[in-house]
């Protein structure tokens, strides 16, 4: 699947998401991204651009998060 169709794919599943599962997700994308640095700097990494990968995914989530935010405020 090229990017662009999985950027969309990890967009509508974020919008579906209700904020305690967004939380859990970027601690998991967290731990991920940790996991991924320190193979690197270890020599053990493969596929070095998970590491962007997981960066996007993280501010995509954070993005899903602020947006949620502001709606909470808006609403009360």
């Amino acid at each position: 699947m090229p990017n662009s169709q999985m950027a969309k794919q990890e967009r509508e599943e974020f919008a579906g998401m209700d904020v305690a599962e967004l939380r859990v997700r970027l601690e998991n994308e967290k731990k991920k991204l940790w996991q991924d640095r320190f193979a690197l700097g270890k020599r053990q990494l493969q596929d070095t651009s998970s590491i962007a990968k997981s960066r996007k995914r993280i501010a995509r989530i954070l993005t899903y998060l602020r947006q949620a935010e502001l709606k909470q405020e808006v609403e009360s």
